[in-house]
């Protein structure tokens, strides 16, 4: 197996694949050994390794379904200029934060897998929120933002967005006060008015997730600004 140009295939591999592929578990191991000390090979956890250097690509493949999203996501989109140093990866099940590259590789266990897509080849693939999905999971997940600075600047990009794929996003995540934060916010920065797609109910929401209680009223939107 002197040609292992497999290893680079994908930005993640198990040891039960590289064992597949060689004679033994108890080669795979020794394999690994040799590739992470002489540095084409890099651990990321237990029994998962890479040969990549792009820690977004490693961190939405480490597992399946997963995908980046928060702070980390409007970094990828070119929309903050902040470098995360925490990579937020929402997945269906829990797990421990990994440590790797200087970074933090933290998952966010959800029930909401879905709304995002595959960027880039195989080798170095990365799966990220659809914008349309990143509005929407910065009001899910505001502490993945930092503040509500990087909430706005988030909008204020807005030109990106597919309003109708946003609208099939908000119904399907049947939250009235997310559908308010995001129907405010679409409104302020783009002008678009999004009210009649669902029913707005009686109870007030605060619109920016990092204060108790806004000093002012929307009473369009019912939120507290």
């Amino acid at each position: 197996m002197e040609n292992r140009e497999w290893l680079k295939k994908t930005s993640v591999i198990r040891l039960n694949e590289i064992s597949r592929r060689v004679s033994s578990k108890a080669y795979a191991k020794l394999l690994v050994h040799r590739l992470i000390k002489s540095g084409k090979l890099s651990k990321i956890t237990k029994g998962i390794y890479s040969a990549s250097d792009d820690i977004f690509s490693i961190a939405s493949n480490i597992y399946f379904p997963s995908y980046i999203s928060g702070l980390s996501a409007s970094y990828r989109y070119g929309i903050t200029e902040v470098i995360p140093i925490i990579i937020t990866i929402i997945t269906g099940k829990k797990h421990k934060r990994i440590e790797h590259s200087g970074y933090k590789i933290e998952f966010i266990q959800s029930k909401k897998v879905w709304g995002y897509h595959k960027e880039g080849n195989d080798n170095e693939a990365v799966f990220i929120a659809d914008f349309e999905r990143l509005v929407i999971d910065v009001f899910f997940y505001p502490k993945q933002m930092g503040n509500f600075d990087e909430i706005e600047n988030i909008f204020k990009s807005i030109e990106k967005i597919d309003v109708e794929k946003l609208k099939g996003y908000l119904k399907r995540v049947k939250s009235n006060k997310i559908y308010r934060q995001v129907g405010y916010m679409l409104e302020k920065y783009r002008g678009l008015d999004i009210s009649n797609l669902m029913k707005i109910n009686r109870n007030y929401y605060q619109l920016n997730p990092f204060v108790k209680k806004g000093k002012t009223l929307d009473r369009k939107w019912r939120l507290y600004l």
